[in-house]
């Protein structure tokens, strides 16, 4: 019972609901979110002509996605963000007791210091590794995967809220981190519905 999409399609419209979650009050902010939730809904995607920036050039760049999937149904919509919801809530424990300013701005920098060709899920991994060895009672408990998805979400959360224009760059991040390194945990938990 889910979705009639792949799995990084289901990733992406999942963390832009995860986003839109937040109530930022940054224009610039607010303005990369809808430029994301428009390329979804048209079913374009980011390719990697990303600027130095972070952002990306004005239009898609191609289409990947399957037509029908790149504009959900309400049914599907209303699936994301319930799951957005629910790694909000599970990201928002997390996040008091780990994820720091000074830590953002270190993935803040190796972002904007990488060349647009190279594959920025590294710096994501390098850093979970490094918040993953720090001991804490609220991931105590939970398996090793969803202590990583939700450490990539607030991640990639933080750092969009503290650095809007990097959107295209750290969505796309992302979206290959969860898919290289989690979309067999979760597949193997029934998919996405079921990340409790």
């Amino acid at each position: 019972m889910f979705w009639d999409a792949s799995f990084d399609e289901q990733t992406q419209h999942i963390l832009l609901k995860f986003l839109q979650q937040n109530k930022v009050e940054n224009r610039t902010y607010q303005q990369e979110i809808q430029k994301l939730e428009s390329e979804l809904r048209n079913g374009s995607r980011f390719d990697d002509d990303i600027q130095t920036d972070g952002h990306c050039p004005s239009g898609p760049q191609h289409t990947d996605f399957r037509s029908d999937v790149g504009q959900a149904n309400q049914g599907d919509d209303e699936l994301y963000r319930m799951v957005a919801a629910q790694l909000v809530e599970l990201g928002d424990e997390l996040d008091q007791s780990i994820i720091n300013r000074n830590l953002i701005e270190q993935f803040i920098h190796a972002n904007e210091a990488i060349q647009l060709q190279e594959d920025g899920t590294r710096i994501m991994s390098a850093m979970i590794a490094h918040l993953t060895t720090q001991q804490n009672d609220v991931t105590r408990d939970m398996p090793q995967e969803k202590v990583f998805l939700l450490l990539a979400m607030m991640l990639f959360k933080k750092t969009v809220v503290e650095k809007p224009l990097l959107l295209p760059r750290i969505f796309k991040t992302t979206v290959q981190y969860i898919s290289n390194t989690l979309q067999n945990y979760i597949q193997n938990i029934g998919g996405w519905q079921n990340i409790q």
